[in-house]
């Protein structure tokens, strides 16, 4: 179950600006600091929907019955009391201690109690459930939703209950018999201030969501004429009711990789990946060492999102699959009225030698000259950080000059700066040029291929390349076709070099050093200075600005699928894909 998938077909059936679903889970670590929640636990709600983690144990639900009805204690002796004699939810105490004992609470062996909004996890792997807040409109799709593969009479069921009750106990139990049943809940009078005076909770256990989550698409909420009706009048309301900001600008760069706009609620992720890599990353970020906590972090965001519409300068994440934060990338020191602007980025050691950098930067570019009209974009590099200067190398920036002495280095000492540049006519030639998304298996796979015909057949590396996700060409020079018994040497060689799950790497060296190492004519005669060598463990290693796997473990199985020869021109061409 993919979580972005969800949220995609969720906002497809209820309108982009449909609220996103809470999830919640046990575990023995707190996810965010616990804070006490003096009087009913649901009080945190207002944080969780903005966007905020919340971690819950026993010492901060102040209420019993959240104690309770989360599986922390056991029955406090008040709870049957205060139930029947002050809330009067129920005629006697006895009454309550009797349903008490037929509810069956689990008791929890986890420390924490945590809720996120579903865009703030990773997985559903962990969650014991979700809930929605709904109107009566949605609650009617999501209710048809639940009876759309379920018969039973009570597919969605609303026991008695507390809040909490209704959506941690019941889960819970549902979970744990790997039940069916969805759960109508808020009824509870106590719980109603803490939301909107047409909203409802539906909780969905995650042993039934396993299920739904697949019926989604074919239920009435995609493609039916009744439903329509009701998301119009859904979206109508969205509309009318508190303004909601626009959608974060986002990219997808890589399979598993998005850029996107941060938001103040990133803060913490932020903060925390910089903390845990400070060493790392203080290097060549002097900002680093000023960085002491999320409230900092916070105040950084907010000085980049208070900006006005016309002098804003995005700033945006750097996203895995996992929805863990890689690194930041984004404009600053923008001059608007001359249509100047710059681009700075910082990437986690583990994230590095992928190309997630150089696209994003030639993302950023297009989008810059293409939507903000932008004449000049400019990157600086510390001279000494080869890794950085790689970047607008690789993408064709003019490097026009150093500074000296341009920054001052958390170390106290003064870095010289290259300044990189790249104007809008060029974005528009060069970096299209180049703007189809190399595929990084087929990609290294290529290098792999290039090492074994020089070793099978003492050849140079190719001649001529196209390389696509579906299948790719290679073209070399040989003294004669190869025999049939040789093409299946030359894949089984292939796949074997696959397997041994070698490192790939890089590193940055200068045209001199990589003299006699390498076949430097085969460079453009503008080459930087500065070359890059992509390394495939020790069987490989050449010049190239293309992106690659970090190991060869993420390639499939080479299967070269067809093969010709040309024998005026001494050419042999193989055709190949991954499987």
């Amino acid at each position: 179950m993919d979580i972005r998938t969800f949220i995609s077909n969720y906002q497809e059936a209820f309108g982009e600006r449909a609220e996103l679903p809470i999830a919640f889970w046990y575990s023995d670590q707190a996810e965010a600091p616990a804070e006490k929640v003096n009087g009913c636990l649901f009080k945190c709600m207002k944080q969780v929907r903005a966007g905020k983690i919340v971690s819950l144990n026993s010492e901060t639900i102040t209420c019993g019955g959240g104690k309770l009805y989360t599986g922390f204690t056991d029955m406090p002796e008040r709870v049957p009391g205060f139930v029947s004699l002050k809330e009067k939810y129920k005629k006697t105490p006895e009454m309550v201690v009797d349903f008490i004992k037929e509810t069956q609470i689990p008791r929890t062996d986890k420390a924490y109690l945590h809720f996120a909004r579903i865009d703030r996890i990773s997985s559903f792997e962990m969650v014991e459930g979700i809930f929605f807040l709904g109107t009566p409109d949605m609650l009617s799709g999501l209710a048809t939703w639940a009876y759309f593969d379920n018969n039973a009479s009570d597919a969605v069921a609303t026991p008695f209950g507390s809040g909490c009750c209704s959506i941690i106990t019941q889960a819970v139990i549902e979970n744990k018999k790997q039940g069916r049943r969805t759960f109508l809940g808020f009824f509870d009078p106590s719980v109603r201030p803490y939301f909107e005076t047409n909203v409802l909770s539906f909780t969905i256990p995650m042993s039934r969501f396993k299920e739904m989550y697949h019926t989604m698409r074919d239920s009435c909420l995609f493609g039916t004429h009744a439903w329509g009706k009701i998301k119009e009048r859904i979206e109508s309301a969205q509309m009318v009711g508190t303004p909601v900001k626009p959608s974060p600008i986002s990219f997808s760069i890589l399979p598993d990789i998005l850029l996107r706009e941060v938001r103040i609620e990133d803060a913490a992720a932020i903060y925390h990946a910089i903390d845990t890599h400070r060493d790392y990353l203080k290097t060549w970020l002097p900002f680093v060492d000023n960085l002491h906590s999320v409230a900092d972090e916070e105040n950084f965001l907010k000085s980049v999102l208070s900006a006005p519409a016309e002098r804003y300068e995005p700033v945006f994440g750097i996203w895995n699959d996992r929805n863990e934060i890689c690194g930041l990338i984004g404009f600053h020191f923008s001059d608007f009225d001359n249509h100047r602007t710059e681009i700075g980025y910082w990437l986690l050691p583990e994230y590095q030698h992928r190309g997630i950098v150089t696209t994003g930067v030639r993302k950023l570019c297009q989008w810059a000259v293409e939507e903000k009209g932008m004449k000049r974009i400019q990157i600086r590099c510390a001279t000494g950080n080869a890794a950085s200067n790689g970047i607008p190398i690789r993408l064709g920036f003019l490097r026009e000059g150093t500074e000296r002495a341009g920054e001052l280095l958390a170390s106290g000492e003064y870095a010289d700066i290259h300044v990189y540049s790249i104007l809008k006519e060029e974005v528009l030639t060069e970096l299209n040029s180049h703007n189809k998304q190399e595929y990084p298996p087929m990609h290294t796979t290529e290098h792999i291929i290039n090492q074994t015909m020089i070793r099978l057949f003492n050849c140079g590396r190719s001649v001529s390349a196209h390389i696509e996700r579906k299948k790719s060409k290679l073209d070399y020079r040989l003294t004669a076709c190869p025999t049939e018994e040789e093409v299946k040497q030359l894949e089984e060689a292939v796949n074997e070099v696959i397997a041994q799950h070698l490192p790939v790497t890089t590193e940055f060296i200068s045209q001199e050093e990589a003299q006699g190492r390498f076949d430097l004519q085969r460079l453009p005669e503008d080459a930087s200075e500065t070359v890059r060598v992509v390394k495939v463990g020790d069987y490989d290693e050449c010049l190239c600005i293309g992106t690659h796997v970090a190991n060869t473990s993420e390639i499939e199985t080479f299967k070269l699928i067809s093969h010709d020869w040309d024998e005026e021109n001494k050419r042999w061409r193989m055709r190949f894909k991954l499987v």
